[in-house]
């Protein structure tokens, strides 16, 4: 049950319950701070869940981290609890479409969330911004699986130096179905916490480094 709770929440994948998401509704509480990753949550008005945010310095490029990011099959190796994962529609080379399913054990049903990504470069600071908002009509309903029925998240990646990013995640989501939102507001602190960990691994990865992007600056 624990693992069925954590993928609910894990998705690169990750539209908001209200137009409230990501508004100064409460002060952040620091949840857990850990082997330089900080986790925070806070209350929402008219919401039953918790929104959280993790932050973290990633010793890479901008470059680097926005292509393991491209690689979507690989967000099963660094996301929490998440299954399957690909690329449903490319739009453009900043704007794409994921799929991603998070499996569970007999009787909870399995979860699946669509997602639109949209990342842009801000041309004077260089910080780029991934937003993520859920999309679940886009696709029919799959027998047997529940369609994550909101979902924003927001990925801010500020470049210190030619090799070293701030990152900053921040998300707020509705798995959908019966789960108590006290339940998946208790385990909300792992998933960003183990996903920016596993973040930090996945940069060592050669195959990620020297990927140049024609719309990303990496630093001036």
């Amino acid at each position: 049950m624990k693992k069925v709770l954590f993928l609910l929440l894990a998705l690169v994948s990750v539209q908001a319950i209200s137009a409230q998401a990501f508004a100064q509704e409460a002060p952040w509480k620091n949840v857990r701070d850990r082997n330089g990753i900080q986790v925070y949550n806070r209350s929402i008005e008219g919401s039953d869940f918790k929104e959280f945010m993790a932050q973290t310095t990633i010793n890479a490029n901008l470059s680097t981290i926005i292509a393991v990011f491209a690689d979507t099959p690989s967000g099963i190796e660094w996301v929490e609890n998440v299954d399957e994962m690909h690329t449903e529609k490319v739009i453009s080379e900043s704007e794409t479409i994921t799929v991603t399913l998070s499996k569970a054990p007999w009787p909870v049903a399995d979860r699946d969330a669509v997602v639109l990504n949209k990342t842009t470069q801000n041309p004077d600071t260089l910080v780029v911004t991934l937003q993520q908002q859920g999309i679940p009509d886009y696709l029919p309903l799959k027998a047997g699986v529940v369609r994550v029925k909101s979902l924003t998240s927001r990925w801010v990646f500020t470049p210190v130096s030619e090799s070293v990013t701030n990152i900053h995640y921040q998300v707020l989501t509705d798995p959908g179905g019966n789960l108590p939102a006290w339940l998946i507001n208790l385990v909300s602190v792992s998933q960003p916490y183990n996903s920016l960990l596993g973040l930090k691994k996945m940069v060592e990865r050669e195959a990620y480094h020297n990927i140049h992007y024609p719309h990303i600056v990496n630093f001036h």
